[in-house]
């Protein structure tokens, strides 16, 4: 009868055991997950930040032609500004880098 309760002894021991490597397993896994997570919501903040500033600025220059625009649609170029011109974005680039996000979604 010492051999059948040792035997249940190990295999409680045993299932315990897994428990616990099956729980720290799930919980690094769900920290590896959030920090993901964390980090991609950072990079979408960032990018969100880009296109906000891309956006303000396209609505200035296009305040700025339809107020400098006489009646007869003559064309007004647009303002470069410093910062376009020192990332070398062109108005095509802030939609690349959109879609390349959505991408790797």
């Amino acid at each position: 009868m010492d051999k059948n309760i040792g035997e249940q002894l190990n295999k409680a021991y045993e299932a315990f055991r897994q428990a616990c490597m099956d729980r720290d397993s799930a919980v690094k896994e769900l920290q590896q997950k959030t920090e993901n997570y964390e980090q991609r919501i950072r990079e979408q903040q960032e990018q969100l930040s880009l296109q906000q500033t891309i956006i303000d600025k396209l609505k200035s220059q296009l305040l700025l032609v339809n107020s400098t625009q006489d009646n007869n649609y003559g064309c007004v170029p647009l303002l470069e500004d410093s910062e376009t011109r020192k990332n070398n974005l062109t108005l095509d680039q802030p939609q690349d880098k959109v879609i390349s996000g959505i991408a790797r979604e």
